[in-house]
């Protein structure tokens, strides 16, 4: 039996822990000892349901950071916003990290957007692992690169944004450690295991990782019946502080669909109008494995709805909020498997994008047809080899420790 801890640190939404749940049962069943460090606790303790899995709060850079160059270009210049700046908070973020690994007593550490976590695990001498999206980890290149490959950038803003986040951390590491030379190494020793496929990973392919492919997990289990009616059935999972989603309620009612929806941190007004406007709306988060195989299309904002949906054959509208899950869709859209509204658009076509998709017997087709080709390898397969290597490093540390 090892010790595992999930670490999630940066980013927002339940697709953070969509791939813990996805191997949870599998590590559960195997007799291990679970405990996710969650961003959010709330969200953390709602998807967990039953798990006997134990929830603890992850440290976390709650500073903000003004002055910043808007908008953030690579890798390094997130890490700026997240304490890697200001060396005291560094500091503490990782001796928080160390004391929960230490409190738990993790044979092994297994991280969603979690770098502070992997710096700790490294200081602990614990083994450590990747999951989510390949975004969050870049490539193994210096400095790392631009994200926005539309936006001309000096290469020496990238150089100096690296050379400015190094800097912090190796100030605080204990006498003794060795000192990063790039970001990158950050990740370096680390099983890795992508959501996605290789095609939809921005930074290219990358022979060291394991992808999921069409393997998405749902984190709900609300199945409300859908609207009765003859329309098409749409489901929409989003987040209420998405900048347009008055035009996502107001293109929904005009398109005449059958419309079930989730709104994570919805206030009442906005729960009443999607309902005014004929939508069956769920106050919990909703069981996609069951719901998804009956729509239409799927309305969501990133890659973990956006997967499970292409996994069901379903064509997917993407509303980006962040740029990770912008170039997402991008790759989505390359295939045709659906669309995507812009996100630096200031009055999208919602409504148009909504139509195009729903009348559009392409994006159906080429999602039925993306989903077929990726069952030759099956789920079971996928969560038994990120679950096999896992072990395989938790061993490593029960075996170092005997």
């Amino acid at each position: 039996m090892s010790r595992i801890l999930l670490a999630w640190e940066l980013g927002t939404g339940f697709g953070h822990l969509g791939p813990f749940l996805g191997i949870a049962p599998r590590l559960l069943a195997h007799g291990h000892e679970l405990h996710i460090a969650a961003r959010e606790v709330a969200s953390a303790v709602r998807a967990v349901g039953s798990l006997p899995i134990a929830v603890h709060q992850a440290p976390v850079c709650l500073n903000t950071y003004n002055g910043l160059e808007e908008p953030p270009l690579n890798f390094a210049e997130i890490l700026m916003r997240y304490g890697y700046l200001e060396p005291a908070m560094l500091r503490g973020l990782i001796v928080a990290w160390r004391s929960l690994i230490s409190a738990v007593r993790a044979d092994v550490v297994v991280a969603d957007h979690a770098p502070t976590a992997l710096l700790a695990a490294r200081l602990e001498q614990r083994p450590a692992a990747v999951i989510g999206s390949p975004f969050a980890v870049p490539p193994e290149v210096h400095p790392t690169p631009g994200m926005r490959h539309w936006v001309q950038v000096p290469p020496e803003r990238l150089v100096n944004s690296d050379a400015r986040v190094l800097a912090v951390i190796n100030a605080v590491l204990p006498s003794g450690v060795r000192s990063l030379t790039a970001l990158h190494e950050l990740f370096s020793g680390t099983g890795k295991f992508f959501l996605g496929m290789p095609e939809t990973d921005p930074y290219s392919a990358r022979a060291d990782a394991l992808y999921f492919g069409v393997y998405g997990r749902s984190t709900g289990t609300a199945v409300p019946s859908w609207p009765v009616g003859q329309g098409k059935r749409v489901l929409a999972y989003l987040h209420a502080d998405y900048p347009h989603v008055e035009a996502v309620i107001q293109g929904l009612a005009a398109c005449d669909a059958r419309v079930i929806v989730y709104m994570l941190g919805g206030s009442r007004k906005l729960l009443d109008a999607f309902a005014a406007a004929g939508a069956v709306v769920s106050a919990e988060p909703l069981d996609l494995d069951a719901l998804l195989p009956q729509a239409d299309l799927c309305v969501s904002h990133g890659p973990g709805t956006a997967i499970a949906s292409l996994q069901a054959g379903v064509p997917v509208l993407i509303l980006p909020k962040q740029l990770e899950n912008f170039l997402f869709a991008r790759s989505l859209e390359r295939m045709g498997v659906g669309a995507l509204v812009h996100p630096d658009q200031k009055a999208p076509d919602i409504r148009g994008a909504l139509f195009t998709v729903l009348s559009s017997e392409k994006h159906a087709t080429a999602a039925k047809t993306f989903a077929e080709s990726h069952r030759h390898t099956t789920v079971d397969t996928i969560a038994g080899q990120v679950v096999a290597r896992i072990e395989a490093l938790a061993g490593l540390h029960r075996k170092e420790k005997t």
